[in-house]
């Protein structure tokens, strides 16, 4: 287990941090006289089976794992999102992130769908039309490209799936491909041109 560290963002002091078995003094005997050592805090179940508790590097406060990550209490926080991204769509992306993280996955399509609609309205589009006309407004405007428009139309039928019962069921694969979608769309029109005119800027241009 300890050649195989888990990384996550801490949900104690929201560092990105390697986590290593916490240390756990052992006490034993041995004819008469008492010995002390320290080993990792790792209970073996059974085969492919195994609980421990990890230490953040930094807080050095700890948290369970199961195996290799696929269940971590108290659950790790996600991947900051980019502060370029403007604050309203930015709390639904770290939304989207924090259903995610914890498995609800139809609520993190939902979100992700819903900062694609705030992201359309932000750049212009009528904000009493439906989401599929912002999004074809966009691109007729030459805001967003044919590849952004698909990726925000994918991005839609998932969320509405999700919304709406009877629909496709939304599993773990859907919603990370959605989200990360979803924060692509974010950064190709708003981070990008963010760092452009910064560097531009920077060198006086």
């Amino acid at each position: 287990m300890t050649d195989l560290p888990v990384s996550i963002y801490c949900p104690y002091c929201k560092q990105h941090t390697a986590l290593t078995p916490a240390p756990i003094e052992v006490t034993y005997e041995v004819l008469y006289s008492t010995y002390k050592k320290t080993v990792g805090a790792i209970w073996k179940r059974s085969y492919n089976d195994i609980w421990w508790i990890g230490v953040c590097n930094y807080c050095k406060n700890p948290v369970l794992i199961h195996n290799h990550g696929d269940i971590i209490y108290p659950h790790s926080l996600p991947s900051p999102t980019d502060e370029r991204i403007p604050a309203h769509i930015r709390k639904d992306i770290d939304e989207a992130k924090l259903c995610f993280s914890v498995n609800t996955f139809r609520a993190c399509v939902v979100m992700a769908r819903r900062a694609i609609q705030n992201a359309c309205i932000d750049k212009g589009a009528d904000k009493n039309k439906r989401l599929e006309k912002q999004i074809e407004e966009l691109a007729d405007k030459g805001v967003i490209t044919n590849h952004l428009k698909e990726w925000a139309n994918v991005v839609r039928w998932v969320g509405n799936d999700a919304a709406h019962p009877d629909k496709n069921e939304v599993i773990k694969e859907d919603a990370k491909d959605i989200l990360q979608l979803a924060e692509q769309f974010m950064h190709v029109i708003y981070v990008a041109p963010a760092i452009a005119k910064e560097q531009r800027k920077r060198r006086g241009k």
